[in-house]
């Protein structure tokens, strides 16, 4: 979601790209369509939390996963991944999950999420507000599409081979489509959810972040 947002802010507001030296995207989407073939049930599982979310002005009220070191829902938080799409990660870290789920959903807007199911179709589009809010918005009754060319900073992006929500022909369209790309990494085995769990992730992302950042911002 954040590499969406941030695209998009240098997409509207290019002056910003004097202002960061490098942009680092882990599985980031935007111009990706999402193959939803290999796990129709993920489709539904996603519109179903945006719909939740419309309807959920603040998390705090509800607290569903508590904040717990011991948590039951923890196996079945972590077996809806499995039933959509069986992207469990290898080499799983079964510590982090705990935290993870304690603090899920949080951290954007009914909106923003809203917004982030839009683009599945592969066209990083604005918001779509329907054909009559298109019309007062943005003048046409199909909503912009932001213009990556004028994503200027230099940009590192790390895919997983077996990434069913960014696939490699997605990753590529990505890669085309941004105007300074230094850096595309497929990391073997990874998949959308191993860049937060995984074993490995120290060495196979975290180490080679901090080396680009070296190397690029100054």
């Amino acid at each position: 979601m954040g590499n969406a947002v941030f695209m998009s802010m240098l997409a509207m507001r290019p002056e910003y790209n004097d202002k960061v030296q490098m942009f680092v995207g882990i599985a980031p989407y935007s111009k990706v369509r999402m193959d939803f073939s290999r796990f129709p049930r993920f489709e539904w599982l996603l519109g179903t939390m945006v719909g939740w979310l419309k309807h959920t002005k603040n998390t705090k009220k509800t607290d569903i996963f508590r904040r717990r070191k011991i948590n039951a829902l923890v196996g079945v938080c972590w077996s809806l991944p499995r039933v959509c799409h069986k992207a469990i990660p290898l080499n799983l870290d079964w510590k982090l999950l705990p935290v993870m789920v304690g603090y899920f959903p949080s951290g954007t807007s009914n909106k923003n999420a809203k917004h982030l199911f839009q683009l599945r179709n592969g066209q990083f589009r604005q918001y779509d507000f329907g054909q009559r809010g298109n019309l007062e918005h943005y003048g046409n009754v199909v909503p912009p599409e932001y213009d990556l060319s004028k994503v200027r900073v230099p940009v590192s992006l790390y895919y997983g081979e077996v990434d069913p929500i960014v696939s490699v022909k997605g990753m590529k369209a990505q890669v085309k489509a941004l105007p300074n790309v230094v850096k595309a990494v497929i990391v073997p085995k990874y998949n959308h959810i191993s860049f937060l769990v995984d074993r490995d992730t120290r060495d196979a992302v975290n180490i080679p972040i901090i080396q680009d950042l070296r190397r690029f911002a100054t």
